[in-house]
């Protein structure tokens, strides 16, 4: 088996990613061979997408809008929806919201289901709290994405952002 090392020290990659591939060494550790990645590496397919400013029940979807975008992996459905094409992807959200119900939460829903790695929590007492996190999750055909209250009662959202990006896997 190779050795795993990262040939980007030697100046021979110089691809548009980042962070820089690990690659499984070549003979002799150059660039010469077949490298495989064994790491994650950002295509140049994302969306950037931001909301808020309302009110939203239990396991209401936050209404979303795409901001800046590369590529054609990652698009706006409608208002609550975020299209994404099979692939890998690197998603990250953030949502400043308050509400008297606790714990407040919020997750990311994917074609209807809630992925439980994604949830964020936080105190519900009606003062702002900022909550946030990033996964990675694989679509294995095209689906749909989502911000979702969690909270067993009412949230006021003040600004949402998710940014997806495909990754080259």
């Amino acid at each position: 088996m190779p050795i795993i090392c990262n040939d980007n020290t030697n100046g021979c990659y110089t691809g548009p990613y980042y962070p820089r591939p690990i690659f499984r060494c070549c003979s002799g550790g150059s660039c010469g061979g077949p490298n495989t990645i064994v790491n994650p590496s950002r295509s140049e397919e994302w969306g950037f997408f931001v909301g808020g400013g309302l009110a939203v029940t239990q396991n209401q979807a936050l209404p979303l809008t795409l901001n800046a975008s590369a590529g054609t992996a990652v698009s706006q459905g409608d208002a609550t929806t975020v299209g994404l094409t099979a692939g890998s992807y690197q998603v990250s959200f953030s949502v400043t919201a308050s509400s008297a119900t606790s714990p407040m939460e919020f997750g990311l829903q994917l074609n209807g289901s809630v992925l439980p790695y994604s949830i964020v929590t936080a105190a519900g007492d009606s003062t702002d709290k900022s909550l946030s996190n990033s996964v990675i999750i694989s679509v294995p055909t095209n689906a749909t994405l989502r911000i979702v209250n969690l909270t067993a009662g009412n949230a006021t959202v003040i600004r949402s952002n998710l940014a997806a990006t495909k990754l080259l896997i």
